[in-house]
């Protein structure tokens, strides 16, 4: 096995090893969208990526069996990183199963390499062997981007009583939205706080009146006597993750229920109204993103059949090791 550096004339086998794996991951798991299926969809971000960033590859018997780039970036709360998305590591079927950690270990040693206090990468739910090399690297999940099929899906029943906020109502919905900004930041989960330049992703959503008028966006609230107390949003179209990036795949966007009225069927009654709502509009897929140190979220998205598709993982270095 050779390791060498990433060179751009590179770009065609990576692109080519990376479409390869992801085109055999969608014929086994539908869930994933046609959105990395191509050659031309996947080598303009590797080309770009590597262009600003720093890059290594595996090679046997003058074949390209894997390669991992990342490059300095802003994110989780503002402050500097090394990103390495999904598109941007990938090994051959069959190769070894540490080929992902030798990888990012002699990226790590690129001495011309700026280097930061954290690492992020992430990593398609179904490779194993990628997840277990970055934890024993010292990695740990940070966010989960999940999803479920909606294909024919008919709300069920309930008693509490749920439907689309008025106009007038909007500014109880913002409200909630604040509160579940407030429940991020907290212990146990803790989420960075962003400057306010990075706008909706500084913290929250402002719901304006396209929520209640566009056809792509859609909103609902739960009742109890003239109470708002709870929301769930979704939309098509505005996934993060390149992989999960489709104009008709809708992805859950906001979801709070005041702590005083959990446990008793709202949150689910939220679900099954959205679900509808994506299930009318011709959705047959639904996404969400949620952090790992969630315990209510995590807990109420994975009983709820939302399958991990793609695990973002963060480490974090001593202070001293930081540019």
């Amino acid at each position: 096995m050779i390791f060498r550096t990433m060179l751009e004339t590179d770009t065609s086998a990576a692109t080519s090893l990376f479409v390869e794996r992801y085109s055999d991951r969608r014929s086994k798991n539908p869930l994933y969208p046609p959105t990395l299926i191509s050659d031309d969809a996947v080598r303009p971000l590797i080309s770009e990526w590597l262009s600003n960033g720093h890059g290594v590859v595996a090679e046997q018997n003058g074949e390209m069996v894997g390669y991992l780039l990342g490059r300095e970036t802003t994110g989780m709360g503002g402050i500097n990183m090394s990103f390495t998305p999904e598109w941007a590591h990938a090994t051959k079927a069959g190769s070894s199963g540490t080929l992902t950690g030798d990888l990012y270990t002699r990226w790590c040693r690129i001495s011309e390499r700026p280097e930061s206090t954290l690492h992020m990468t992430i990593v398609f739910a179904d490779e194993i062997s990628a997840h277990d090399c970055f934890v024993q690297k010292g990695f740990g999940r940070h966010l989960i981007d999940g999803g479920r099929v909606v294909d024919g899906f008919k709300p069920g029943t309930s008693a509490v009583q749920v439907s689309q906020p008025t106009a007038a109502e909007l500014d109880q919905v913002n409200a909630l939205d604040a509160k579940l900004t407030t429940h991020l930041d907290q212990a146990p989960i803790y989420r960075p706080a962003s400057p306010a330049s990075f706008g909706r992703f500084s913290g929250g959503h402002t719901y304006d009146l396209s929520w209640i008028t566009e056809p792509t966006k859609s909103i609902w609230v739960s009742r109890e006597g003239d109470a708002i107390t709870g929301f769930m949003s979704a939309e098509y179209g505005p996934q993060r993750p390149s992989s999960l990036k489709y104009p008709s795949l809708p992805q859950i966007e906001g979801a709070f229920l005041d702590s005083s009225f959990r446990g008793g069927g709202s949150a689910n009654a939220l679900l099954d109204a959205l679900l509808g709502w994506v299930s009318e509009t011709g959705g047959k897929y639904c996404t969400v993103d949620f952090e790992t140190s969630n315990p209510e979220g995590s807990t109420f998205w994975l009983r709820n059949d939302f399958e991990p598709l793609l695990f973002t993982m963060t480490r974090r270095l001593d202070t001293r090791y930081g540019a």
